[in-house]
């Protein structure tokens, strides 16, 4: 498996060189290695392009995860340096025509975008939705009128209270999701702007903020609403006093269905965005700012609905340099000269080189550095041993005979290979023991590279396709692509699961199937993954 290492905000200060890149912890396989060096003053822009990696490299694809990553490259359009060093600019516009054909094929019979194409929508990803066809919209991205028309349609009608498609316990939290991606619509009934504002000391902490943003940009908005909405903001946020200087220290009462995706960092950007358009001068905008910053890790807010609202935050308050600074990057005997300045916030330097870097800061300011490094280890990924995180996964291969004989049970041989021949049919079933109810869990097992998937749901698919059973529950979504099957579930009960999938050996050769892996993708760290295994197939 994949190795990847961050190490963010570590400040260069002037004339205090920055040791960039400790040794590894392990060999790295020859050809595998890659570091790349992101230098900025404002630390800001180091957690922005941490979020946008973060955001193109997230695997499953389902409808949020696109709106989140061709969201985010939208709010970094303004500023082509940042979309630049980030690698967005050449394809952001793919990234939103994929992302508008995703949401088209999310939409329910109720006209609500689900997580997954075929499956139940809900109000708050149809508002993030339609959010986002507004913003590509306003973009000059091309996008369809009658899409921008059938999901604020539906939006129109979630305003109500008796909207029978609200989930228990949120319906406000939700009205006020589809108020305000109508009102960045430009299809605001502002009738319920008034009701909803009168609710605001209940709502969430992500919903009073958002209800606050509504009301700042309404032409000859009422002063003393803003004012009062604004109150009830700063009224959740915690501020201790550190060394003198007021510094974030959480909010309250945060809290909701993990269906929507409820966190911290979503509240605190919307809460950010709300205070700089209501109240762009107050003092302690700065403090929402650094704490959001401070919540991060080297790799971002992790998960893509939390990293989209930072980055769109931090998008609004992000500082360029007020001068020149100039910088020397030095990998072994080289050196190479950069500079940070009004024109170029942002500066990135990739290497294929393993060993020691370093940052030598002859400026005024410090400069902050961000050192993603990446490579494969130089142990075979078919050696990989299993990890148990919160799930427990195995797999188990069976070679499948024809006619009436049962299928043969696959082991590895005295050299630790799985032995197939070109042409036979094999099933897979991975067992998976969940010990607590989850959501938005994604089950992935990936196959060797001489395997084929085989796909029972195409017209086209042979007999042999079908598995022997069906999953133990109905998954929410299953893909079946070149090198993998990926089974997902927006509700998982606790329980014991199992599924099962057919492959055709294709291609001769030694190949690494590398471990199967089962995640919460809005929980981080929930995690399991299957050993590896070594696949031979012989002519």
């Amino acid at each position: 498996m994949p190795r990847r290492r961050c190490a963010a905000d570590r400040p260069a200060h002037p004339a205090r060189p920055l040791a960039a890149s400790p040794a590894l912890a392990e060999p790295a396989r020859p050809g595998s290695f890659q570091q790349t060096v992101t230098l900025a003053a404002d630390p800001a822009v180091v957690r922005l392009m941490a979020g946008l990696n973060a955001l193109v490299e997230y695997p499953y694809g389902c409808t949020e995860q696109r709106i989140a990553l061709a969201s985010a490259g939208l709010a970094m359009k303004p500023f082509a340096p940042l979309l630049a060093a980030a690698g967005l600019e050449d394809r952001l516009a793919n990234d939103v025509r994929n992302t508008l054909r995703a949401i088209e094929q999310a939409i329910d019979a109720d006209g609500l975008v689900a997580f997954w194409p075929r499956s139940r929508g809900n109000v708050s990803l149809t508002a993030w939705a339609l959010s986002f066809v507004a913003t590509a919209e306003k973009a000059g991205e091309p996008v369809d009128k009658s899409l921008v028309d059938r999901l604020a349609n539906v939006l129109k009608l979630a305003l109500r209270s008796d909207y029978g498609r609200l989930l228990r316990g949120e319906d406000l939290r939700e009205r006020v999701e589809a108020l305000t991606a109508l009102a960045e619509a430009g299809r605001l009934d502002e009738a319920y702007v008034a009701e909803l504002a009168r609710r605001a000391e209940i709502m969430p902490n992500v919903s009073a903020a958002q209800m606050t943003a509504v009301v700042a940009r309404l032409a000859g908005d009422d002063r003393r609403l803003l004012t009062g909405l604004t109150e009830t903001l700063w009224s959740r946020v915690k501020i201790l006093q550190r060394d003198g200087r007021p510094v974030y220290s959480g909010l309250a009462a945060e809290g909701g269905n993990p269906l929507i995706l409820p966190s911290e960092t979503r509240s605190l950007a919307e809460i950010t965005r709300a205070v700089a358009l209501a109240a762009p001068d107050d003092a302690r905008l700065s403090v929402l700012r650094d704490g959001l910053m401070r919540i991060a890790g080297g790799t971002g807010w992790g998960t893509t609905n939390a990293n989209v609202a930072a980055v769109r935050a931090l998008a609004a308050v992000w500082q360029r340099p007020a001068a020149q600074l100039p910088l020397t990057l030095t990998r072994g005997s080289a050196s190479e000269r950069l500079v940070l300045d009004g024109e170029h916030p942002v500066v990135r330097n990739i290497s294929a080189e393993p060993g020691a870097a370093g940052i030598d800061n002859g400026g005024g300011a410090p400069v902050v550095a961000l050192i993603d490094t990446r490579y494969q280890p130089l142990e075979p990924g078919s050696r990989a041993q299993p990890v148990a995180q919160g799930f427990v996964l195995t797999r188990q291969a069976f070679r499948v005979p024809g006619g009436a004989a049962p299928p043969e049970r696959l082991a590895p041989d005295a050299e630790g290979a799985i032995r197939l021949s070109v042409g036979d049919i094999v099933e897979e079933t991975a067992e998976l023991v969940n010990p607590e109810d989850r959501t938005h869990v994604a089950i992935v097992l990936p196959l060797a590279a001489g395997l084929e998937p085989l796909n029972p749901g195409l017209a086209t698919a042979p007999a042999e396709a079908t598995p022997s059973s069906a999953p133990t529950l109905v998954p929410t979504a299953v893909s079946f692509t070149d090198d993998r099957v990926l089974f997902a579930y927006d509700s998982l009960p606790k329980g014991n699961y199992r599924f099962a999938f057919r492959s055709r050996a294709l291609i001769p050769g030694s190949f690494t199937q590398p471990p199967g892996e089962a995640e919460t993708m809005y929980q981080p760290g929930v995690t399991g993954a299957s050993a590896g295994a070594r696949i031979v197939i012989a002519r």
